[in-house]
């Protein structure tokens, strides 16, 4: 079992940030909620973050993927097939985090879309369309063409170079903004780094990552 407090600017962005840190989704967790936080004086001065406290729940991950497994594919083929777009292929394999689809296609520009819009959005349509149920809830990832891997191994390296970067020179270093799913993947490669700490900050589309040394 895991624990952490952390503050944000609402409860909402305090809650997707303590999920980044702990690698996990929001099924997982229990919610206590230590602070709403509250707008200052015409939302400039004086503003008090919302705080809360995520604890993990005993047993969670351990949900039987098998079937999960055959949906995830099943509703991958029928998805793209509404949409027009041909595959040669589609897996899915259990991974330690959930479910992990791949699609073997020749229209895979088409699937990954620009900066990887199209693709985020159909994962997301296969999320909502699997975890209907909360209690067997799971996350589902969706790639094509190694396109995820290639963005994880990006950003692997961003995020270890600004860490060496702050560890040598103590100042802080900011992202440039990015989505939620690049803003966790940043944040799980550095949780374990004894040197640096990460948190978001920022709103909608400018939300970016910030790097700081331990205190």
């Amino acid at each position: 079992m895991a624990e952490i407090e952390i503050e944000g600017k609402t409860v909402e962005e305090a809650i997707e940030e303590g999920l980044a840190k702990l690698g996990v989704t929001k099924d997982k967790v229990n919610v206590k909620i230590l602070s709403e936080g509250a707008a200052g004086l015409f939302g400039l001065m004086g503003n008090k973050p919302a705080m809360v406290k995520l604890t993990t729940k005993d047993g969670s991950g351990a949900v039987d993927l098998s079937q999960t497994q055959t949906k995830a594919k099943e509703a991958a083929e029928k998805i793209l097939q509404l949409m027009g777009l041909t595959f040669t292929d589609i897996t899915a394999s259990v991974k330690e985090d959930g479910v992990s689809v791949e699609v073997k296609s020749k229209d895979s520009k088409f699937i990954i879309g620009k900066n990887g819009q199209t693709l985020d959005a159909l994962e997301h349509v296969l999320n909502l369309v699997l975890n209907k149920n909360a209690e067997t809830r799971t996350r589902i990832s969706l790639d094509t063409e190694r396109y995820r891997k290639q963005q994880e191994e990006r950003l692997d390296a961003m995020a270890n170079k600004a860490a060496e970067t702050v560890s040598q020179t103590g100042k802080v270093y900011r992202f440039e903004p990015m989505p939620s799913r690049d803003r966790r993947i940043i944040h799980l490669i550095l949780k374990d780094n004894p040197d640096v700490e990460t948190f978001s900050e920022g709103d909608g589309n400018f939300r970016k990552v910030v790097v700081k040394l331990k205190k």
